[in-house]
């Protein structure tokens, strides 16, 4: 298992304050629905080009073939899940600053996917479990909060659903790894095949392929 570094440390204390400075003006200045949707656009592409930048920090700490796979799988899920994420931001913005935090916890989960790949396959697949929970729950939020067309209903009725699979998935292949100690390339390959196997079918679902 690799050691913290204090690069690591301090890229996590520059996420953290990246995060919270933005947020503390938030809540204390209580901006209105409007700023608020313009806020969230603002401060989620900014995140996301920091949680891309600090990630590489990791990358000096990876020997292992798993990991450079899972390095590279993590980015490209990263920047795919970007890619879908921002038009439904735009969309469907958040209504409250708990709605936002929601965004922020998405988005710490993703540097933590990546960070999570100079340890072991199995926090590497809790962590990718525990991003599915919160991004279910950022879902299901929208579909609380908004009236949805039929079309918009079926796309996130289908990532709830596989999304919930996936996370299933991962924590069985944690189960596997722990009781049969299957070398972690074996473990990261098959989770890989299913996720692509998973994308594929719920974008052929709902008429529109996306990966994340």
């Amino acid at each position: 298992m690799a050691p913290i570094s204090l690069a690591t440390i301090y890229g996590l204390g520059e996420l953290f304050i990246y995060i919270a400075l933005p947020l503390n003006y938030l809540i204390c200045y209580n901006i209105n629905m409007e700023n608020l949707k313009q806020f969230t656009l603002k401060f989620i592409d900014i995140m996301i080009g920091i949680v891309l930048g600090l990630g590489f920090q990791s990358w000096s700490n990876i020997h292992d073939t798993w990991q450079y796979i899972a390095f590279f799988f993590a980015y490209l899920s990263i920047v795919d899940y970007w890619i879908d994420y921002i038009p439904t931001i735009r969309k469907f913005p958040p209504k409250n600053e708990v709605d936002l935090l929601a965004d922020v916890g998405i988005l710490f989960l993703m540097f933590l996917l990546i960070y999570a790949t100079q340890f072991t396959i199995i926090y590497f697949l809790i962590v990718y479990a525990v991003f599915r929970l919160v991004d279910n729950i950022w879902m299901a939020r929208i579909r609380y909060q908004y009236s949805l067309n039929s079309r918009d209903k079926l796309f996130f009725n289908t990532w709830l659903v596989f999304g919930s699979i996936e996370g299933l998935v991962a924590l069985a292949l944690i189960s596997l790894s722990a009781i049969f100690h299957l070398m972690p390339l074996l473990i990261l390959v098959i989770f890989i095949i299913f996720r692509l196997l998973m994308r594929i079918l719920a974008s052929f679902r709902y008429k529109s392929f996306n990966f994340s």
